[in-house]
């Protein structure tokens, strides 16, 4: 299980830049940040930032429309390429845009809404989902979860405390099939997630060579960390 610790960042911390403030994960085999970024960053910090990106993902970012979501993209491969600097390794976007490092390390990255979160594993496969809790269509619930897991939902009334458990099991899911590298080109129904515990369980044999945390960082937010167990 990942340790918890929450601080704003200076300048001179070796991982983290004095723009982001940053709930930060870490343990020996794991390190996650989540960074909710300052939209109006200072120019000198946004060259910062661009100048320690590739030139093929700089142009990425350019064609995104929106500021903020080069905002994130950008901040979240840098702090990418911070993490892996710190560990010796670097990192690269493999043939399917996956983010990836040398093994043993792996790293993920996920965005949602003005949150960025970055992970890294030195030890196997890892996955990273943030997702803001909102309330979803009952059509969608059924396109993304189980039957095991829509009775778990539909055990307390449509409200807040529904959607939070919605995304408790769709951020463990994401998390896990990015983990696999498969994204979404697999039926999120066909993985099975138990959250009904401390910490999500993924059910089935796969089951345990996976480990889960999950946590609601800040108001509205859901996060849940999936990494490999190792052998």
């Amino acid at each position: 299980m990942l340790g918890c610790r929450a601080a704003p960042r200076r300048l001179g911390d070796p991982v983290v830049d004095p723009w982001s403030t940053v709930v930060l994960r870490e343990e020996e085999l794991h390190t996650v940040l989540l960074v909710e970024p300052h939209l109006a960053l200072l120019a000198q910090d946004w060259h910062l930032v661009l100048s320690e990106l590739s030139q093929s993902e700089r142009t990425r970012i350019d064609r995104l429309r929106r500021w903020p979501d080069q905002l994130n993209s950008a901040i979240g491969w840098h702090l990418l390429h911070r993490l892996a600097d710190h560990d010796g390794t670097t990192v690269h976007r493999a043939v399917t845009g996956r983010p990836c490092a040398q093994p043993p390390f792996d790293v993920s990255l996920s965005h949602s809404d003005r949150w960025t979160g970055v992970a890294l594993s030195r030890i196997g496969r890892i996955g990273i989902d943030i997702e803001a809790v909102r309330p979803v269509t009952t059509m969608l619930h059924r396109r993304c979860l189980g039957a095991s897991e829509l009775g778990w939902l539909h055990e307390v009334e449509p409200g807040m405390e529904r959607d939070r458990r919605f995304f408790r099991l769709w951020t463990a899911k994401e998390a896990y099939l990015k983990a696999l590298g498969v994204g979404l080109s697999v039926d999120p129904r066909d993985v099975e997630i138990d959250g009904s515990g401390r910490q999500p369980v993924l059910l089935g044999r796969a089951g345990a060579d996976w480990d889960f945390t999950a946590d609601f960082p800040a108001p509205g937010l859901c996060m849940t960390v999936c990494a490999e167990i190792a052998s």
